[in-house]
């Protein structure tokens, strides 16, 4: 129903979509709606100023926009004299942004998405600019099977406008799990939802588990037996931070590494912690990492030299 919204609003292939709102199922819809039409996914932080938006808007050539958890009003300056084909709020009626729930078609023809959008995500730092994802089809026949159906549910933490967090959104559709979203974590409802939902996958950044480590007191082994996979990752994280969480959720423990412009490239499994101490694991199936000099030539081992 949405793709045909957005097609009805002459956008379509290689168009870009923008989404400012936290973790909530209407950016899921969204970007399914993107998927089904080629266009290209932009994701915004919900924490940047109106003028940060406007700058990351002309930027990557936005052709429509959608809000949420914020005031319309609170960003409307950022979007004057834009040329754009959708402004569309999703909490609140504005003069100037459409109903997002008015959008909806009563009927509309069946489309399929047959790879995830192309994606763009803006770096963080002092330089910062946006890097865009190309299309991917969920499990490359090259490099891996199709992922056998999963029962379980995955619980994604992290803000959707990090490349991570929408990572975790693709492969917890293309395995078949159910999606909890939080908006703004908070370690007792987090556990709250882990025993009412059965959270079976969990991967978060160093910063979550440390918050988490503050309500020790709350976690009861019962709540959060379901669990079957927890992932750290996002950031440096500190051994005894590791240490922690293997001894509250045991050997499921691991830390991910990677980046916003290449993705998921290595892993490290909790019983490697304690062995291999400063190291973020082994590359995963698929990826390949070089160490090279400064004009791009490899380099043997021992050498020191920038990770490609």
């Amino acid at each position: 129903l949405l793709a045909d919204a957005f097609v009805g609003r002459v956008l379509g292939v290689d168009d870009v979509i923008a989404v400012r709102c936290r973790n909530r199922i209407e950016w899921a819809v969204i970007a399914l709606a993107c998927a089904k039409i080629d266009a290209r996914l932009l994701t915004l932080d919900t924490d940047l100023p109106a003028s940060k938006i406007r700058q990351q808007l002309i930027a990557s050539r936005a052709s429509a926009v959608i809000v949420g958890d914020v005031a319309p009003v609170r960003i409307a300056a950022a979007l004057d004299g834009l040329s754009l084909r959708l402004r569309a709020s999703m909490d609140a009626v504005y003069p100037g942004f459409y109903n997002f729930w008015d959008l909806f078609p009563p009927v509309a023809q069946p489309r399929f998405g047959r790879v995830q959008p192309s994606v763009m995500a803006w770096t963080p730092g002092a330089v910062g600019g946006y890097v865009s994802l190309p299309r991917r089809r969920a499990a490359p026949a090259s490099i891996s099977r199709p992922p056998a159906p999963d029962e379980g549910v995955s619980l994604i933490t992290v803000p959707l406008h990090r490349s991570w967090g929408g990572t975790q959104f693709w492969a917890a559709l293309t395995a078949g799990r159910e999606i909890a979203f939080m908006r703004a974590f908070n370690a007792v409802e987090a556990l709250e939802m882990i025993r009412t939902r059965r959270v079976t996958h969990w991967c978060a950044y160093p910063e979550t588990f440390l918050e988490l480590r503050r309500h020790a007191d709350r976690i009861a082994a019962d709540g959060t037996s379901s669990l079957k996979e927890v992932t750290i990752g996002g950031a440096a994280a500190p051994w005894m931070l590791k240490s922690w969480l293997i001894d509250v959720f045991g050997p499921i423990v691991s830390e991910a590494y990677g980046s916003a412009q290449a993705g998921y490239i290595a892993t490290l499994p909790a019983e490697s912690f304690a062995a291999k101490r400063g190291s973020c694991g082994r590359p995963v199936r698929g990826a390949a990492v070089e160490i090279r000099d400064a004009k791009g030539q490899r380099l043997p081992p021992g050498m020191v030299g920038e990770i490609w």
